[in-house]
Formats: structure tokens, C-alpha cells, sequence
């Protein structure tokens, strides 16, 4: 039996972007806009969905009466088309020819053409919402099911993550379709955006598990990440701190500029409010989702090659620079190389032996480990694998921190 329509509605539904908000109060009072485009597109799949079973149930009850016509009048010719016909049908999904088009059919075709409107309305706040990614997913897709014929039995069922995973070294093309295969999978966004209720937003980036080589030369050690997770499209902002702390303790002003001047206890304390204003789930990366997020499937000393120069990265000068000013690794993420300082969950110790699973560094200790690097350091000093380590009160005008979330 065909299936082309059934999984491309499925992937609609898995696609189906599960955008996350901030809200204040009793979210209960007023669903969100990403529940209201999920409902209307679920609906509508559903609606299809049940009317393509009665369409394909009144079509095998004319093909049996036709069938038994011809049995009884031992017309074998046209008992062998009917059934031609009708294989067809339930196997390749061919309309058949031989019958005037039953009113099951125009239902079912009002049916699509909701369908079709639903997809429309999810581009259109998708675009709204300026997630370019996922408008050319859904255009393709909407495009497939215009093109096609809809004649495979759908039916709605759970969302069921598919496993997606990536073993370095992997190219720029590679993360891309493994984080859109993911997004599908999970229901979720490749890059979902959290509104800080000030008009400020968080841009977060969807990392799939996968396993790779982590620490330098003679210290490296095979490290699998066996879960996906969101990573910070760029270093918290200093208008993202205030827009939660009410304050901003860095030293070069700018809203677009990382915060800095921050501690680990800071960024912790800056979490927890974030949590308890938003969604919640946020928190710090550990060292190895780090080094993953920032290699993004290269093997090389930076994600851009073995090679730096001062188009690549913020290294050697006075101050940081406004995030983003530089070219994403094939992840999407900015600014993994230099700027600032950037504090992670683990406390710092000599790597251990051996293969490692989803590793968290040890249960204590007495320094955190920072990764990336800031603006005042020499070039060699900011390779995917370099670490720094400081008490967690300490605070300097080029510590920050980057958001982690697991989806």
C-alpha cells in the first residue's frame, strides 16, 4: 500500500514548529500561538485523515458491487480492469476511471484544501516570526503535497523521536539536514526564539547527539553526547542580562555587546530568574556539549580551519565586540572563538582515560572550567579545545556565559 502521502503528512506534523515563549502569568488563561498553530494544523490533519478513510471505504464498496456485477453476469474482462483498477488504487493510489466521482471524494477534497490552508497560515507566522529556516521547509513540503496526489490512508498518531545522530568529522551540509531531520523528529525548531517580554529575545540552536574527538593533541579522548540539546545562538547579551537582572554589570556598555564582569554564581543567579520567568530548562552547557557545539564536525585547531586570522574571530584587542560580528560554524553559532570568556557546568580536572559517555567532569572541585577564550588573548589560545578555569565567584571584564536548554 503507498505511503508517500501518509509520511509526507506525518513529516508536517513532526515539523510542526513548537515555538517557545515567555509568559507572565496563568498561561492557562490564553493558549500560546505556537499551541493555536499546532492545534489548527493537527486538526485539519486529523479532519483529512478521517474523511480519506471513508473516501477509500465507499470506494471499496463500489469496486465489490461492480466486481459482483460482472462476476454475475460472467463477464470476465471486465471483472479483471475492476480489479486492475482496484489494486491500483489501494496500492499505488491511481484514481480509478471506471465510476462518476462519489461525494466522499468531494469532502475529501475540501479536506485537503484545509490542510493546505493550515500549512499557509503556519508559513505566514513562521514569516511573521522571521524563522526563515522553517519557512523553506514548509514551502517545500507544501509544495510536494500541491504537486501530488493525497491517497494514502493517514492517520494521526504520537510524535515518536527518531534518532538522529552525527559522527565527527561531518560537513557544514550534514549538521544542517541532522538538525532538520531532528526538528522534525522532536517537533521542535532548528533555532527557536524566547521572548523576554521586553522585546527582547533569546535565540537558541538545536545540536543533535553525536560523538567526536574532544581536547587537543595528546590529550584528546573520544566523547559521545548521546542526547540533543539547544545551544546559544550567540553569548548572553548585556540587554538579555538586564532584561531579566534589571542591571548590567559589564564595563563596555553596548546591548548587543556579551555581558561580562559576570561570575559563575552570577550567570547561575541569572538562570534561575530566567527559569522562573520564562519556560524554563535553561542553564549552563557542560564542557563537552561546549567543545561538540563549537567544533560543529571539524577536526581542525578552529572550526574554520587550522588557521585564524582577524576576520575570523575577536582576539588580541582592548575590548569585546557586538555578538555576531563574525561568521557561524556549521552548527549556526557565533562567537565560539574568542570575545569572551564563557563559563560551563564542570569543575576543572585533568581529563580522564579512556572513551566517555555524556560527561559532566567530576562531582567536586574547586575551579569551573570557561571555554572559548576573550578579546585580549593571542590567537593560539583560542583553539576548540582550550580551557581556563576559575573559582566561581571570581569575575573579570571578560567572563560571560552562553544558555544551554534540553529540548
Amino acid at each position: 500500500m503507498a505511503h508517500k502521502l501518509f509520511s509526507l503528512v506525518l513529516m508536517l506534523v513532526l515539523a510542526l514548529p513548537v515555538v517557545i515563549f515567555a509568559f507572565a502569568g496563568d498561561e492557562s488563561k490564553a493558549p500560546a500561538p505556537a499551541e493555536v498553530m499546532q492545534k489548527q494544523i493537527a486538526d485539519a490533519i486529523k479532519v483529512y485523515g478521517e474523511k480519506n478513510e471513508v473516501y477509500r471505504k465507499d470506494v471499496l464498496d463500489l469496486f465489490e458491487k461492480k466486481e459482483k456485477n460482472a462476476r454475475d453476469k460472467g463477464d470476465v474482462k471486465t471483472f479483471n480492469l475492476i480489479k486492475k483498477e482496484k489494486d491500483a488504487f489501494f496500492e499505488n493510489g491511481k484514481e480509478p476511471t471506471l465510476f462518476f466521482v462519489t461525494d466522499q471524494k468531494r469532502f475529501l477534497e475540501l479536506a485537503k484544501l484545509d490542510l493546505i490552508k493550515a500549512y499557509e497560515k503556519t508559513i505566514k507566522d513562521c514569516l511573521k516570526m522571521k524563522l526563515d529556516v522553517e519557512v523553506e521547509v514548509f514551502s517545500k513540503e507544501l509544495e510536494e503535497i500541491r504537486a501530488g496526489k493525497i491517497n494514502a490512508e493517514i492517520k494521526v498518531e504520537e510524535k515518536k523521536a527518531k534518532p538522529i545522530f552525527l559522527e565527527a568529522p561531518f560537513s557544514a551540509v550534514a549538521a544542517k539536514t541532522a538538525k532538520m531531520e531532528l526538528a522534525k523528529s522532536l517537533g521542535k525548531l532548528m533555532e527557536s526564539k524566547i521572548d523576554l517580554d521586553t522585546g527582547v529575545k533569546l535565540e537558541m540552536v538545536l545540536i543533535p547527539a553525536g560523538k567526536f574527538m574532544m581536547g587537543g593533541p595528546g590529550k584528546d579522548h573520544e566523547v559521545t553526547l548521546t542526547k540533543p540539546y539547544y545551544m546559544g545562538k550567540y553569548e548572553v547579551t548585556q540587554e538579555q542580562w538586564q532584561a531579566v537582572m534589571g542591571n548590567n554589570p559589564s564595563r563596555a556598555k553596548g546591548a548587543k555587546l556579551p555581558v561580562t564582569n559576570v561570575s559563575r554564581d552570577d550567570s547561575l543567579d541569572y538562570i534561575r530568574k530566567l527559569n522562573a520567568k520564562t519556560i524554563g530548562g535553561f542553564r549552563l552547557p557542560t564542557g563537552a556539549e561546549w567543545e561538540y557545539a563549537c567544533r560543529a564536525g571539524t577536526t581542525t585547531a578552529y572550526s574554520f580551519g587550522d588557521s585564524i586570522t582577524k576576520g575570523d574571530a575577536n582576539y588580541a584587542t582592548p575590548s569585546p565586540k557586538l555578538v555576531g560580528s563574525y561568521k557561524p560554524n556549521a552548527f549556526g553559532i557565533y562567537d565560539m572563538h574568542g570575545n569572551i570568556h564563557e563559563w560551563c557546568e564542570d569543575w576543572y580536572a585533568n581529563y580522564p582515560a579512556g572513551a566517555l559517555t555524556d560527561p559532566t567532569g567530576p562531582a567536586t572541585g574547586g575551579r569551573r572550567v570557561l571555554r572559548g577564550f576573550a578579546f585580549g588573548f593571542p590567537a593560539a589560545r583560542l583553539v576548540s579545545s582550550s580551557r581556563e578555569n576559575l573559582s566561581p565567584p571570581e569575575r573579570y571584564k571578560d567572563t560571560g556565559f552562553r544558555l544551554a536548554r534540553t529540548p
